[in-house]
């Protein structure tokens, strides 16, 4: 049995055969059998002390959890009753009489862009069952619940291995299953040219081909939810029509297209723009570019990178005036490189360097940057600080509105609602000011806690 020495944690546990009675308790060291204090903000059935509560990522089923905080979007402070996956009862408290230290509670997020983590890839050809739960795992840390797996530009039987591994990896561990809400095939069919293509292989770049894309959902078993592609292409238009028809979100990312391509891309159904700012040429024209017109169509929903690294604040800030709320999303777009130590690396994808600050740059040079190495929850916290928007805002950012593009139930706070929580602090700046840090104490999927940061102790 772990030890729970330090963890802080009111408890109220639940004593079988005897009749149901409930005792408060504060666990200092379950190993060796120690309990005193108590703490009321926090309940838990039984079954969720079969494992530590030191620990970082946690699956443990939790038929019964009362917690109080503050609802994001309101500041009310509520208690929250969980119990068989679902949101129970949300009952407000006296202002008087809440503490004022109470944590913030937030469906949880949702990202359409993950490609990897901790020198993983969900593209790798090799990839293990293993290596995509650990992937899963790491992500609760950063307040994500349903998610994406990204596969990339790659050969078509290296894409093929990795769609396969995904699905396995999906069969054979449920809690992955669960959250993993579809694929994001981001490629191949994106533009060939230098700095539109960005880190993409240019030797497995090609143009659209709708037999290969049915050969890649069969691998799949029919789980491609989103493809990112460049809509200049020839013979992109009848491709795009023909995902629509196939059930199949189409975004336009990697592109050097102009306005008249773009408009006819979202005309056969387009209606993402991956990370907007991202994948272009280094260098545009100042009217005819890829930009604007994404801007301009309101039928188009733009996906934005707000780590504070891949885009300046006054481009955030613009993005979120000119487009209407429900037609911008959040993605952190993580890299396989990120959670790396700082130092260069080299995998398939090539070479890159972590600097100090945890940036991930093409090795070699410091212009470049090799992906993002900030979680979601951290994007949202820095969307609120650089974007001009509160983090009532990011949040819906990066949950109402990924589930509204793929045509899913928004989340809520709601009796009923599933529990699919995350209960966190106020947003932290960053030393260097460039982001800010959202921190996660809790993650919650289906009720069951994915994730518990360390050292976490409830408020009385």
């Amino acid at each position: 049995m772990d030890n729970l020495s330090g963890c802080g944690f009111g408890l109220l546990i639940r004593r079988p055969p005897r009749p149901f009675r409930w005792v408060r308790a504060r666990f200092e060291g379950i190993g060796r059998g120690l309990i005193s204090g108590f703490s009321p903000c926090l309940s838990f059935s039984p079954s969720f002390l079969l494992g530590s509560l030191h620990s970082t990522i946690l699956h443990r089923s939790t038929p019964m959890l009362r917690f109080r905080a503050r609802r994001y979007d309101t500041l009310a402070p509520v208690e929250i009753t969980v119990g068989q996956g679902l949101i129970n009862s949300i009952q407000p408290l006296d202002h008087a009489h809440a503490p004022d230290d109470l944590p913030l509670v937030a469906p949880s997020l949702f990202d359409l862009q993950i490609n990897g983590y901790g020198g993983h890839w969900f593209s790798d050809a090799a990839l293990t069952t293993n290596q995509v739960v650990l992937i899963a795992d790491r992500l609760a840390g950063f307040g994500i619940g349903p998610f994406l797996p990204t596969i990339v530009t790659n050969t078509s039987d290296v894409m093929h291995r990795s769609l396969r591994a995904v699905v396995q990896a999906a069969a054979e561990v449920p809690r992955f299953q669960q959250r993993m809400i579809g694929i994001h095939l981001e490629g191949p069919w994106i533009s060939p040219r230098d700095g539109p293509r960005g880190a993409h292989p240019a030797h497995a770049v090609r143009l659209p081909d709708l037999e290969e894309f049915d050969s890649l959902q069969r691998a799949a078993r029919g789980l491609i939810r989103l493809v990112t592609l460049a809509p200049e292409l020839p013979g992109i238009i009848r491709f795009i029509r023909e995902l629509v028809a196939r059930g199949v979100v189409v975004a336009l990312g990697h592109t050097a297209a102009n306005a008249d391509e773009i408009h006819a891309a979202i005309d056969a159904g387009a209606t993402l723009g991956t990370h907007l700012g991202n994948g272009l040429e280094a260098r545009i024209h100042r009217h005819h570019n890829p930009l604007w017109p994404q801007l301009a169509d309101d039928r188009l929903t733009c996906s934005l990178i707000a780590d504070g690294q891949h885009l300046p604040p006054d481009f955030l800030k613009t993005v979120l005036r000119a487009k209407p709320a429900d037609r911008v999303l959040l993605t952190c777009d993580l890299s396989g490189w990120a959670g790396l130590p700082p130092g260069e690396h080299h995998s398939a994808w090539g070479a890159c360097e972590v600097l100090e600050s945890g940036k991930l740059v093409v090795a070699g040079q410091r212009e470049f940057l090799a992906g993002s190495h900030l979680g979601l929850g951290d994007c949202v916290a820095t969307a609120a600080m650089l974007g001009g928007i509160s983090l009532a805002q990011a949040i819906d950012l990066a949950t109402i509105q990924p589930r509204r593009l793929l045509n899913l139930p928004s989340p809520g706070l709601t009796p009923g609602a599933p529990a699919d929580l995350i209960l966190f602090r106020e947003p932290q700046p960053a030393p260097h000011g460039l982001n800010a840090s959202l921190p996660i104490l809790l993650t919650l999927h289906h009720g069951d806690v994915l994730h518990q940061a360390e050292g976490f102790a409830w408020p009385v």
